[in-house]
């Protein structure tokens, strides 16, 4: 990929934004994985602008809070395209960069077989625009709310459930350093024709300093999602993306938006959606309040929640 930096042709502009959206993501590169990413294709203004029909606003399947994802339509190929805006607020952090983090782990991260693989990328464009396969059952959003006309069965969700853990695992265990996602929610959990889940959005994703447990940051402001230590301190490890998790696992087991910082176990207990095999309900609920205890030191590491639930996916009724 880095090879078409040096050869691009292109307006003055666009080259412009080329040279030095492709000089950032570059840095980000070396800063990350020592400059190696798994090959993606770089894609022009043009070919994008045909294949979103000039961007129109009919092709928009899921809006995030700084992005929008268009479907399109490239070389008889259905893709997503990612197309990110400024914030007045900059509270998180300057758009290109963002993106250019984004493709440096995304890249890294795109032979596991549930996160949303990274296609390409257009830096000719202000803010780099980037492509992903295509989620053929779209978000995870649309399918375990109590009003979805499209409700999963239990074994489906749990199924998800497992695949989620499994691509947060890789993310803390499986790669040259350790990455948390920091930004972890049903929102960025996409499905595929085979309802296969799709782990994506990378934006705030940031490796832990070798020798350290930790990194301080701004709390990201995810309402009912962030942590007590996150809140509290800015803290974030391995365990914040667990607690994430046990959100994540809320949310399918009760069929609704948890809005609130914390989940008493009454509450979740009380709203489980009926299931016929609620053993595994059951054991699964129990898992979510782990991940979601108020002491990181209490949670389960996320490769223990990703073992726990192969071990629940066993149990008969």
């Amino acid at each position: 990929m880095l090879s078409r930096f040096r050869n691009h042709k292109s307006k003055s502009k666009e080259e412009g934004f080329f040279l030095k959206n492709g000089a950032t993501m570059l840095e980000q590169l070396i800063h990350d994985f020592n400059g190696s990413c798994n090959p993606i294709r770089t894609y022009s203004v043009e070919e994008l602008k045909k294949a979103t029909d000039d961007y129109n606003c009919n092709r928009i399947i899921y809006k995030g809070w700084n992005y929008q994802f268009f479907r399109a339509i490239h070389e008889d190929r259905q893709i997503l395209v990612k197309t990110t805006r400024r914030r007045s607020d900059r509270v998180i952090g300057d758009p290109v960069e963002l993106i250019t983090n984004e493709v440096a782990i995304a890249s890294n991260m795109s032979n596991h077989k549930n996160v949303l693989k990274l296609l390409g990328c257009c830096l000719e464009t202000e803010l780099p625009t980037l492509v992903f396969e295509f989620p053929a059952k779209g978000n995870l959003t649309l399918h375990i709310y109590r009003d979805s006309d499209h409700l999963l069965p239990w074994q489906i969700k749990l199924k998800i459930a497992i695949e989620v853990a499994d691509a947060v695992a890789y993310l803390h265990q499986g790669m040259s350093k350790v990455i948390i996602h920091r930004d972890i929610h049903v929102r960025c959990i996409f499905l595929d024709q085979d309802y296969a889940a799709k782990l994506s959005d990378f934006q705030v994703s940031l490796p832990i300093p070798s020798g350290e447990t930790h990194v301080d940051l701004d709390d990201l402001g995810i309402v009912g999602y962030a942590p007590p230590e996150v809140v509290r301190q800015g803290r974030y490890t391995e365990k914040s993306d667990v607690y994430n998790l046990g959100m994540v696992l809320c949310e399918i087991l009760t069929g609704k938006s948890i809005d609130v910082q914390v989940v008493p176990p009454r509450l979740l207990e009380d709203n489980i959606l009926e299931e016929r095999n609620m053993r595994q309900v059951i054991e699964c609920s129990k898992l979510a309040l782990r991940c979601i205890e108020s002491d990181p030191n209490e949670r389960p590491t996320m490769q223990e929640v990703s073992q726990a639930l192969r071990l629940i996916k066993t149990f008969q009724q």
